[in-house]
């Protein structure tokens, strides 16, 4: 469990070397980090298992309760404020090398104002920009890892495209936030290998440029 205790204070504002992975619900942001995460280098942090994982008895776990419990989304600023602890506690736990590991970002920033808070914690080095121009793939995708995983909420039609929605709103424009020169598009239509090489091909010469510590 991630705590808010015994953690480095905010004021002493790490930077991490970092990638953000940035794309619509289905085009497979999940399924690529659970790959990510499995290469040595690569630190993987999902805004899912960071909410998970955080502890619900800690001052940060029991304000995400008041709001989850009613359904309201969390504010931007104890968001990024979950992720600073979450972050700095797997350095602490030695699970996260800062100085060897390339932070890989999925599912935070959600919005703009989100990356504007979590900007002075991260150099950023590239922007994952996964694309599948084709919206009802996706929407079979979500269907059938619903299905696959028994997640009700992926059921609802309304549901989905309603999150589809707020991605195009809140989430896209993320794209037009950071520099054009930081962006690399992926092709998500196509198989999970494909995509994955493709996403290698933008992260493996950044830690190949920034990273001299072993791996292994």
């Amino acid at each position: 469990m991630t705590t808010d205790q015994n953690l480095p204070h905010a004021e002493e504002k790490p930077c991490y070397q970092s990638v953000i992975i940035v794309g619509p619900p289905g085009v497979g942001k999940g399924t690529q980090g659970k790959l990510l995460a499995q290469i040595p280098g690569i630190f993987h942090i999902s805004s899912g298992d960071m909410f998970r994982q955080l502890d619900e008895n800690s001052k940060l776990g029991k304000i995400f309760h008041q709001y989850a419990t009613r359904g309201e989304l969390v504010p931007d600023s104890i968001t990024v404020k979950i992720w600073q602890n979450y972050v700095q506690a797997k350095a602490c736990e030695k699970v996260y090398n800062p100085a060897s590991d390339l932070l890989v970002l999925d599912g935070i920033p959600r919005n703009i104002n989100q990356a504007t808070l979590i900007a002075p914690y991260l150099n950023l080095l590239n922007v994952i920009y996964m694309v599948c121009e084709d919206r009802e793939v996706m929407f079979q995708r979500i269907r059938g890892r619903a299905i696959k995983e028994n997640r009700q909420d992926d059921t609802d039609e309304l549901i989905v495209r309603y999150r589809w929605d707020v991605y195009k709103r809140e989430t896209e424009p993320l794209i037009d936030r950071y520099p054009q020169e930081l962006i690399r598009i992926v092709d998500a239509n196509t198989i999970p290998a494909d995509v994955l090489h493709q996403i290698l091909g933008a992260i493996v010469p950044i830690q190949k440029e920034h990273f001299t510590a072993p791996l292994m």
